[in-house]
């Protein structure tokens, strides 16, 4: 953990310094890791676990106040602190092989707006590899801007050889698309009517001549809900004019999908979505790969609001909701490489139980 948290830039004088900045960060991810959601609740766990962080720690004042924890993660930078998540995990990457899928997509804080105040709640854009439930880094949306801004400071953080990096149609971007190609990575874009000519062209073109394309199709079953999902991929792009200036595409893709119930409480609904690619895959990949990217929905965001409470916490003053969205998410990584058959909300109940099984998780750390 010292490791991981050596780089992180102090902001405070040293004179006045009483207590570690790499303990605090510990004392601070221990105690998400078993629970905590605040400052308040990060110094009790301190003060409950003492002998027990003593073990390894310094501790030479103590363990500190809420107001230190506060203070911490309020000002700490956050590129300093969330580079150590990015660091952490490429080095994971690093020992696996092959080509890896890289989400992109970003999520509203919601209890950090105002109300009353024209202050909009705190966006941030983050990037997840599905594969393997790691998160790359994240960065905040400017509140004068929109997503797409954040996404090529996103880029430029992330490492992309030998990557697929797959955004939603708030990504699909000529910019965008250039960055990730010229970091020898490619892209999925899903394509909407942000984008009016190309989508004029592919939905006329791939509708027509849909039959004399490779076509996969893939039957899911979730919860109840049956979804059937066809892929379509044309390579021929002599006909797509509006393609010529989007660099190094070579896929068209056309995904239409049908969900039924098994209860038949609702109707079945029908969907037609495109897609344009630099990869050169067949059906059955971008099929797989068009799916894989709401991974990003429902093991990321979807887990931070229902495991970690993400959309209750009212942190927003300075760097504190980033800070503390990074936190969440280191837990959240380390939980669901050891939880096993459980669920995530058992696992971080055992981390607070047993002392065993949090120094387990731990040391895994110093395995990277």
């Amino acid at each position: 953990m010292e490791e991981i948290f050596k780089e992180v830039s102090d902001f405070r004088m040293s004179k006045k310094v009483k207590h570690y900045l790499n303990e605090i960060l510990v004392i601070a991810l221990c105690a998400v890791l078993s629970g905590a959601e605040d400052c308040g609740e990060i110094e009790t766990y301190g003060k409950e676990k003492y002998f027990f962080l003593k073990q390894f720690l310094e501790l030479p004042n103590g363990i500190p106040s809420h107001d230190t924890f506060n203070r911490i993660f309020r000002y700490l930078e956050p590129k300093s602190f969330g580079d150590c998540l990015c660091r952490w995990s490429e080095e994971i990457i690093k020992d696996l092989s092959g080509r890896y899928q890289i989400n992109i997509d970003g999520k509203v804080l919601k209890a950090t707006g105002e109300k009353g105040k024209k202050n909009k709640a705190i966006c941030l854009v983050s990037a997840w590899v599905s594969e393997y439930h790691l998160s790359l880094g994240q960065v905040k949306v400017d509140k004068k801007s929109n997503e797409k801004t954040a996404i090529i400071p996103l880029l430029d953080d992330l490492e992309l050889t030998n990557a697929l990096v797959s955004i939603d149609a708030m990504g699909c971007d000529k910019k965008i698309a250039s960055k990730i190609v010229s970091k020898q990575g490619d892209y999925l874009l899903a394509l909407k009517k942000n984008q009016k000519s190309l989508y004029e062209e592919v939905n006329d073109w791939m509708k027509g001549c849909k039959d004399s394309f490779d076509r996969h199709e893939m039957v899911c079953y979730t919860g109840g809900r049956i979804e059937k999902r066809v892929a379509y991929v044309c390579n021929d792009l002599r006909f797509i004019d509006e393609l010529e200036n989007w660099k190094g595409c070579k896929r068209i893709i056309m995904i239409e999908s049908e969900r039924s119930f098994k209860n038949k409480s609702k109707e079945t609904s029908k969907s037609i979505r495109f897609y344009i690619s630099s990869l050169e895959e067949n059906a059955e990949y971008f099929n797989t790969h068009v799916k894989n990217h709401w991974s990003i929905e429902n093991n990321l965001h979807w887990q931070l609001d229902v495991v970690f409470s993400e959309d209750q916490q009212r942190i927003r003053k300075d760097n504190g909701a980033e800070n503390f969205s990074t936190l969440r998410k280191m837990a959240l990584q380390l939980i669901i490489q050891h939880k096993g058959k459980q669920s995530l909300k058992k696992a971080r109940k055992r981390v607070a139980w047993n002392e065993r099984f949090l120094i387990q998780i731990l040391q895994s750390i110093s395995c990277v």
